[in-house]
């Protein structure tokens, strides 16, 4: 599945064929411990991050 990562500093970062766990995902965010996320092979601050919104396909 494609993805659109929409951060608060204006930057998209979109993601195809993305695979990953929506809860495990949200568990990571929830977790005041954890103050990074590997999205797509980016470190990103958590807190950045306005929300990930899923793309369909164009061809």
């Amino acid at each position: 599945m494609n993805y659109q990562v929409l951060l608060n500093n204006g930057q998209e970062i979109n993601l195809q064929n993305a695979e990953f766990d929506a809860n495990t995902f949200t568990e990571t965010l929830n977790n005041p411990q954890i103050n990074f996320v590997n999205i797509g092979g980016a470190i990103i601050n958590k807190h950045i991050i306005i929300s990930v919104l899923p793309v369909s396909a164009t061809e």
